[in-house]
């Protein structure tokens, strides 16, 4: 069949199905649509997960506490504080692969500011915290590490 004469009578049978024809290019242009959008928003939600696990910090290593129990109730790993700082000074000295080490303690309190209250989590650390999850500070500067005496 001459391809011109199909490409005429493609367009009486488009011309006198006005309707088919819409309702055929709709449904074509949703699909498209629906299909485009599902990609993007699957390539949006996995650069979204790679940089918060690209937060947490590369090649670290968290060592947590122990856990308690307590009137039949076990509380998880982290939950008694059986480390100390010395323990990851420790670490930091006597293992050589560890290049960096800082212990943190963490806890909820309620903070207020004005007429808001806010139950949020509180982490105590050393400077060296925000290098091991390689964090940089949007606002401000960083705090310093303050040397102890004997005794404190």
């Amino acid at each position: 069949m001459n391809p011109l004469v199909a490409l005429k009578i493609a367009g009486r049978a488009l011309a006198r199905n006005t309707m088919r024809s819409a309702l055929t290019m709709l449904g074509m242009i949703i699909g498209v649509g629906a299909v485009i959008t599902m990609v993007s928003v699957g390539r949006g939600a996995k650069a979204q997960v790679e940089a918060q696990i690209a937060t947490i910090g590369s090649n670290m290593v968290m060592i947590f506490p122990g856990s308690t129990t307590q009137g039949g109730v076990r509380g998880g790993s982290g939950t008694e504080t059986t480390l100390t700082e010395q323990d990851a000074e420790a670490i930091g000295r006597e293992i050589s692969a560890v290049r960096l080490a800082a212990p943190s303690l963490r806890t909820t309190a309620q903070v207020v500011s004005a007429n808001q209250n806010w139950s949020t989590t509180i982490t105590g650390s050393t400077p060296d915290f925000f290098m091991i999850r390689d964090w940089s500070i949007e606002s401000g500067s960083p705090f310093h590490a303050v040397r102890r005496q004997r005794g404190e």
